[in-house]
């Protein structure tokens, strides 16, 4: 009875989760971008350093978007202050559609949460054009551990409060948050052990000096496959194409659970619907060409191609759920 209550739940969950969706599936205005935009270069700013996941995809998308809107899509990568620095730049750049942000759920949600200093406010200065995709984490154990399971790993922590450690690539981050979150559902307390990057936490958790690694897909994948680590679940509310035989911790007890983090576009606040428009459907029409979500589910993504308004709602319940899960565990940002 318990497994099928759960299995409905989480049902539920995934219904809910695609309605919403489903509710904000058309761009809302209805008037027409000038006919001259876009007349020159558009600039498409990632808040991070070249050669990244997300400058990857940056690139992947400029290429269709430009032939969309029949000018050049220019990425520049503008990195520092944790995403803050390229983002504060597109939200201080001139309204008008020419320079657009590759913005994460960093420089959208947590560090508005985290940091009382940021330059700018998400919800005023970057107006959402389109999701673009989740970025899908996993949980993983080394191989050689007896956790088979994310029911045995919880019931050792309960067992054991405290001892089991997880390591995350920084306090605040989506790894952080996500564990927080599932803590809470858990009623499990785990040891967290704050990492520079993933590449330390691989090193660490392989070693034996933390026994639970939290990875985007595509940086575990490569361990999964080779045997090291055993994944436990994945975090989105749908599997992993990437990692399909994998549970998510929806389906294994905690129906509501959903964490990771996320990448959309977003442009200056004052923006005009009508250009903002135009954006979605160039983007979008690069979103759903066949290779395009192809790369992006190969590299561990969910692609997700919601309009502005769904967007906005997505932003908002992210943004209430982690101010909950902050307030909850006393975490502080930068002072």
């Amino acid at each position: 009875m318990a497994t099928h209550q759960t299995a409905s739940r989480w049902q539920h969950f995934i219904r809910t989760f695609i309605a919403c969706c489903a509710v904000f599936a058309a761009p809302a205005a209805q008037a027409q971008a000038p006919a001259s935009y876009p007349s020159r270069p558009v600039t498409l700013v990632v808040p991070f350093a070249a050669g990244g996941a997300t400058d990857v995809v940056a690139r992947l998308l400029a290429g269709e978007v430009s032939q969309q809107l029949g000018q050049p899509v220019l990425v520049d990568n503008k990195p520092g202050a944790a995403g803050a620095l390229g983002a504060n730049h597109v939200a201080k750049s001139a309204p008008d559609g020419y320079t657009v942000c590759l913005c994460g759920g960093g420089p959208m949600v947590m560090l508005a949460l985290l940091d009382p200093k940021l330059p700018y406010v998400p919800t005023r200065d970057l107006a959402p054009v389109i999701l673009s995709h989740l970025v899908d984490f996993v949980m993983v154990v080394r191989a050689d551990t007896p956790y088979k399971t994310l029911a045995e790993l919880v019931a050792a922590a309960k067992a054991r409060p405290g001892a089991i450690s997880y390591g995350s690539t920084g306090i605040g981050g989506p790894a952080h948050l996500g564990m927080e979150l599932f803590k809470q559902r858990a009623g499990a307390s785990f040891l967290h052990v704050p990492y520079k990057g993933e590449s330390n936490v691989t090193t660490d958790m392989l070693g034996g000096q933390i026994e639970i690694g939290l990875f985007s897909v595509q940086q575990a994948t490569p361990l999964i496959t080779a045997g090291k680590v055993r994944a436990l679940a994945v975090w989105p509310p749908i599997r992993s194409k990437t990692l399909p035989t994998v549970p998510t911790v929806a389906e294994q007890g905690y129906p509501d659970y959903f964490a990771g983090t996320f990448v959309g576009i977003n442009v200056a606040g004052a923006t005009p619907a009508p250009i903002i428009d135009k954006l979605y459907t160039a983007f979008d029409a690069a979103l759903k060409k066949p290779a395009v979500r192809g790369k992006l589910e190969e590299m561990g993504f969910t692609p997700m191609a919601l309009p502005p308004a769904g967007y906005a709602a997505f932003l908002h319940r992210e943004h209430e759920k982690w101010a909950k899960v902050i307030a909850e565990t006393g975490m502080k940002g930068r002072e």
